[in-house]
């Protein structure tokens, strides 16, 4: 019976030291795809925000202040203020709404389309070493356990928010 409890307690151990390592990856992850760094600047001359606004532009056309800000999951007040920023650096422009006259959209310049497709490709550039570098299967395994990965971080985001609308701690 000892020996159950104690096979049975070693791993689930070995099983959250593994879960704090996952963590400790994806954290480190997350920190670096966003290009966080005081010291190192997206491509250069960009925040967070601003190259995550850029990419949604990239790759899905012209959109409004609304729907950037909802894209992006902040608020439109400081989603006026990347625009204003990228506007300055004339990566973006606004232009009136052809649907509606009291809005705007916003779309890239081309010297933001050129400076968000040359860092784009050469991040796939070294994402294409390291996946063809694996087998078929593998790479299915990958992306299986990555979309798992964000089902369940969308699960407990969902568990968190419902939490706060009811007035209760997060845990």
């Amino acid at each position: 019976m000892t020996r159950i409890i104690r096979v049975t307690y070693y791993s689930t151990l070995r099983t959250d030291n593994d879960l704090l390592r996952l963590d400790e990856s994806l954290n480190q992850l997350a920190t670096l795809y966003q290009f966080r760094s005081p010291d190192e600047p997206t491509y250069g001359i960009l925040t967070v925000s601003q190259s995550y606004c850029l990419r949604m532009l990239y790759f899905h056309g012209p959109q409004t202040m609304s729907e950037l800000a909802a894209g992006l999951q902040v608020q439109l007040s400081t989603m006026t203020g990347v625009i204003d920023q990228l506007e300055a650096k004339k990566l973006v422009r606004r232009t009136a709404h052809p649907d509606d006259r009291r809005s705007l959209r916003v779309d890239l310049t081309a010297k933001g389309k050129k400076l968000y497709h040359s860092a784009h490709d050469v991040f796939l550039l070294y994402l294409k070493r390291l996946f063809h570098a694996r087998t078929a299967a593998d790479r299915e395994k990958i992306l299986t356990f990555l979309d798992d990965l964000m089902q369940a971080i969308h699960d407990w985001r969902q568990h968190s928010e419902g939490r706060r609308r009811n007035g209760k701690e997060n845990s």
